[in-house]
């Protein structure tokens, strides 16, 4: 690998100051990929396979030091759905057949559709992804009627 003067210091500058940390350590590997070092002994010294370094190469190649960051909208998409969540937790439990005043985890986990199947603490992630946070008090009180949505729909929008 052959780097110019300018994609040397531009990489030397990202490995000591890049962020997220993953990025410093993608600069590194390619610094010392460009000073020779082979890709076993680098797949060794920074533990990582072969493959990711061949990868990390190819990319900077071809789109140079942007290709070091994780672009977004990567990954799984998120399988709860932050609206049908704040619908249910906006209402008493017992409006869903649940023999409670308060929600817990694991009734919201049986509950909720888009949360069937998660753990307590998988919920616990989802709610707090939705802007929530479990066991704190909430700033306004909500009615317990079902019909709370549509009425306050309603009277919102006179």
């Amino acid at each position: 690998m052959n780097l110019t003067d300018e994609e040397r210091a531009e990489l030397e500058g990202v490995a000591r100051r890049g962020q997220p940390a993953y990025v410093r350590t993608k600069a590194l590997v390619l610094l010392n990929r460009a000073e020779g070092r082979s890709v076993s002994e680098l797949g060794r010294l920074f533990r990582m396979s072969r493959q990711a370094i061949y990868g990390f190469q190819r990319r900077y190649e071809r789109a140079g030091i942007q290709s070091l960051w994780v672009r977004r909208g990567r990954g799984r998409k998120a399988r709860a759905d932050a609206k049908e969540i704040e619908r249910y937790i906006r209402q008493s439990p017992r409006n869903f057949g649940v023999a409670r005043t308060r929600w817990t985890l694991q009734s919201l986990a049986a509950v909720v559709p888009s949360l069937r199947g998660f753990s307590p603490f998988g919920v616990q992630k989802a709610l707090a992804r939705a802007g929530f946070r479990y066991k704190r008090g909430q700033p306004h009180v909500h009615s317990p009627d079902p019909q709370y949505e549509v009425k306050k729909g309603l009277w919102t929008r006179l």
